[in-house]
């Protein structure tokens, strides 16, 4: 039974258009092509010892397995998709390729082909590749999803995840990484590959998103609930309170009147200015010394404010998880 050493990958490349159309997308289809062969150790004859007999160790076949070349083992590659559950009726073809339109790799024997036109569907695609015209044996069969019907979360999602950051590093390998605003380019190879790595900064930018400390509210683009209406992808907004005002009362004016009459007597009073002259006699009207109706002013001292009352922050009741984004198919 032919055993096959497969090492391959399809990414997902969409075509760029409106938001609003379906489209058709691209795969790039990824592999090595590898082969086994027979290899013969041959026949030793080992000398015996005093003057026993010569051991002759027999000739023995093994299974090897080499890099496929060009044109000793095949001269093209051809490729035709169907629908999973209909393996008899071709959707698309792509025959005949060269070795130069499959990028064939001489020295690691790794192909690329970018499979184009292929259109959005629920179901499942399978990919039947050939190392001929599509007439003689299937190479590899590969099954994979257009974009639209990933079984799985799509490359940017974000989800909570109810762990502490060293127990997220241990998801990395399946392809969840923390919210914590690395380089794309840091993430080892073996892990994202460079293809990969492509794909997530066409959605996210060079560097995964910084959600520590952060809450997650979705884009408004009317500004219905969201004043700042149509913010983009990973904008931020500071702390803020909705503009509004306080009403209050402080007292000026004056106060109400009040009567206060005061008079003095009549009297007369009787001086010597010098021994030996008449005295002189002087009258003492009555005299007003405050008169009824008055009023006391109240200044208007302006406003008071209490002392400093709150915490640091404006928030609701939450609690804290950590924030993890799917980075890979």
């Amino acid at each position: 039974m032919k055993i096959q050493y497969i090492f391959s990958l399809i990414v997902l490349l969409v075509v760029c258009g409106s938001s609003q159309n379906i489209h058709a997308e691209d795969f790039e289809f990824k592999t090595t092509l590898m082969k086994e062969v027979t290899k013969t150790i041959e026949e030793k004859t080992i000398t015996g010892c005093g003057g026993a007999g010569n051991v002759i160790i027999p000739a023995q076949n093994y299974t090897a397995v080499e890099i496929m070349a060009t044109p000793a083992d095949f001269t093209v590659v051809s490729f035709r998709v169907y629908n999973s559950d209909d393996l008899s009726t071709v959707k698309y073809s792509f025959m005949n390729r060269t070795p130069g339109q499959v990028n064939f790799n001489a020295t690691t024997g790794e192909i690329a082909f970018t499979m184009t036109g292929i259109s959005p569907t629920r179901k499942e695609l399978t990919v039947r590749v050939y190392l001929n015209d599509g007439s003689g044996p299937v190479y590899e069969t590969q099954k994979f999803f257009t974009s639209q019907a990933k079984t799985g979360p799509p490359i940017g999602s974000i989800m909570p995840f109810y762990g502490s950051a060293a127990a997220a590093s241990a998801l990395e390998l399946g392809g969840w990484y923390l919210c914590d605003g690395r380089a794309i380019s840091s993430i080892p190879d073996s892990v994202v590959y460079p293809s990969e790595k492509s794909a997530l900064i066409a959605v996210v930018g060079n560097n995964l998103p910084d959600l520590r400390g952060l809450f997650l509210r979705g884009i408004d683009p009317a500004g219905t609930y969201d004043p700042t209406a149509n913010r983009s992808v990973g904008n931020v907004q500071q702390d803020a309170f909705e503009n509004h005002t306080h009403s209050g009362v402080v007292p000026s004016g004056s106060t109400d009147n009040a009567n206060a009459n005061v008079t003095l007597n009549q009297n007369t009073t009787t001086i010597n200015y010098d021994p030996g002259t008449s005295p002189a006699t002087f009258l003492n009207t009555s005299t007003w010394l405050g008169g009824g109706n008055h009023s006391h002013s109240l200044p208007n001292t302006g406003t008071t404010s209490t002392s400093g009352i709150g915490g640091a922050e404006t928030r609701p009741v939450n609690a804290a998880v950590n924030y993890l984004i799917k980075v890979r198919h």
